[in-house]
């Protein structure tokens, strides 16, 4: 039986329809992932994946978080995109930030977009803990594993 956060519900919301906005299909891309990180129930930014161009930043965040994958395949995951581009912005971590990555195919049909292992290390290191994620159009996993729906 699906748990219900308090809070939650506008935030993910908010989040599905600020990733229908940014969702613009291409013949190369076969999922896109986005993250949004929300203080309180506010958007303060949000990125998405880019698998097809190196960056960077993936690089940077391999180097900094000693991430073998993103220093050998510097191809830029939402989440840690998102850290990056907060960490330029704010030169820290605000731990009381809420984070939901969700995925959407090339269909626009969201599916299961629970973080990566080196997603995951990067949200623990930085104290992102508060992390919402899509399982599908009405479900998302969350803090504890809870499941929540939308």
């Amino acid at each position: 039986m699906p748990i219900s956060y308090n809070g939650s519900m506008k935030i993910l919301s908010k989040a599905i329809k600020m990733s229908y906005g940014a969702f613009t299909p291409n013949e190369y891309q076969l999922r896109y992932h986005y993250a949004i990180a929300f203080k309180g129930n506010k958007p303060i930014m949000m990125c998405e994946n880019n698998p097809i161009k190196v960056n960077a930043k993936a690089y940077r965040m391999g180097q900094i978080f000693n991430i073998k994958t993103y220093k050998e395949f510097p191809y830029i995951h939402a989440e840690s995109h998102l850290v990056s581009r907060l960490m330029d912005r704010y030169n820290t971590i605000d731990n009381n930030l809420s984070i939901v990555v969700l995925r959407i195919n090339r269909q626009g049909k969201i599916l299961l977009s629970k973080p990566c292992s080196n997603c995951q290390k990067i949200l623990d290191a930085v104290g992102l803990n508060k992390v919402y994620w899509s399982i599908d159009k009405r479900m998302f996993g969350g803090p504890n594993n809870l499941i929540t729906e939308v």
